[in-house]
């Protein structure tokens, strides 16, 4: 849990993240998280250069970032797998896979769009769903890399489980983590079939009295669909996920006013997009709707560039899927996403460390649950948009 609540995110899963080789002129584009301008370098020195192989595989990458699967397959398949550069080119290459074959798969929405209402909003939203017809309630949190299961249920449903190596959680803890496979999950008129989850425990957090937890939805459901947590009027809306759903909508939320930004997916589940919090410069943070009571965890390096005041008489424990870490509360005095912004933001530090740095880029911290508890917030991986919608 983080403080106060579940944080199943296992933010090592196919990250794809290996030891990078010698530096290349435009690394520090990448490593800065400034993806755009590190493109560009790196178009630029492959055209002038098209054996520089460091180019090849970062621009690979920054294109899988983009979900442009076609280009980022067609440059990390150009790296040889014995080169330096082979090893993580293979990693990135797993991941199209991946994207593809979940594309692939059963995902329909019944008259092109389901509304599903929260059974609460805090300190998660929950909702009802069925898993293999099976009544359940899960809790959405998109710092979870697919769905998550209960090992009580998952045996209920007699689910094979299997080993799945170590995952990385809050704090930067480590801990083993099992998976499955769920044949068939309905979250109200959206139908989704073979759905990879992990397995963890859910049902021993008493989030609310008398709700059992049986699980989480995470982003790899939400690759499926175009999803919106619509917080403000408490339910799901899952759309299909395909062009013209994706350009009629971002049509209607420019029209409304909503905050678009570009957004970048790395890896199974992690989304990042560019945020500000306070006098610190903007910088890339993840996106991670699990962290209750809380909307940025900001990293050392944010705490000393935004000036934020740490109040180490009021820390406290928080238990994640690797145990338990201590979390320092400050409230960041005003964090921007796009034109979206919020002021006296609650946040925490975590001094034990971070799981962010497994990253090979700059990350300055995470976005969550008491910043976007204030929108309909919408990513979209047809167009890599982040939506933040104010209540109308």
């Amino acid at each position: 849990m983080r403080p106060r609540a579940l944080a199943a995110c296992a933010l090592l899963v196919a990250l794809g993240v290996a030891p990078s080789p010698a530096p290349d002129p435009a690394d520090p584009y990448f490593t800065s998280g400034d993806f755009d301008r590190a493109a560009t370098a790196y178009a630029v020195e492959l055209n002038e250069n098209p054996q520089d192989l460091e180019a090849r595989l970062r621009l690979g990458e920054l294109r899988l970032y983009n979900n442009d699967l076609d280009g980022a397959q067609e440059l990390l398949q150009s790296v040889p797998p014995i080169s330096p550069q082979g090893e993580e080119a293979t990693l990135q290459l797993a991941e199209v896979t991946r994207r593809r074959s979940d594309l692939a798969k059963r995902s329909v929405v019944d008259g092109g769009v389901t509304e599903v209402p929260f059974v609460a909003l805090d300190p998660l939203p929950m909702l009802h769903v069925k898993v293999d017809g099976v009544d359940a309630i899960f809790l959405i949190d998109t710092g979870a890399p697919d769905i998550v299961l209960d090992p009580d249920f998952a045996g209920e449903l007699h689910l094979t489980v299997t080993n799945a190596g170590i995952g990385t959680f809050a704090a930067g803890r480590r801990a083993p983590i099992e998976r499955t496979l769920v044949p068939h999950l309905d979250v109200g008129g959206a139908h989704a079939d073979d759905v990879s989850a992990s397995v963890l425990p859910t049902r021993p957090y008493h989030l609310l009295p008398d709700v059992r937890i049986d699980g989480i939805l995470g982003t790899g459901l939400f690759e499926r669909f175009l999803a919106t947590i619509d917080y403000p009027h408490r339910r799901l809306i899952l759309r299909p996920r395909d062009a013209a759903t994706s350009e009629q909508f971002e049509a209607q939320a420019s029209h409304s006013g909503a905050s678009i930004v570009q957004c970048w997916l790395v890896g199974d589940h992690t989304v990042f997009a560019r945020a500000r919090v306070g006098d610190a410069p903007e910088g890339l943070f993840l996106f991670d709707s699990g962290g209750t009571g809380i909307g940025v965890d900001a990293s050392r390096e944010l705490v000393a560039a935004a000036h934020l005041k740490l109040d180490a008489a009021r820390a406290s424990t928080g238990v994640g899927g690797g145990g338990s870490f201590v979390a320092i509360p400050f409230i960041a005095p005003s964090v921007a996403v796009g034109t979206a912004s919020q002021s006296n933001v609650p946040g925490t530090y975590t001094p034990q460390g971070s799981p962010l740095t497994a990253f090979p880029f700059t990350v300055d911290g995470v976005i969550s649950h008491a910043f976007l508890e204030n929108y309909a917030y919408t990513v979209d991986f047809t167009a890599m948009k982040l939506v933040l919608q104010p209540e109308a």
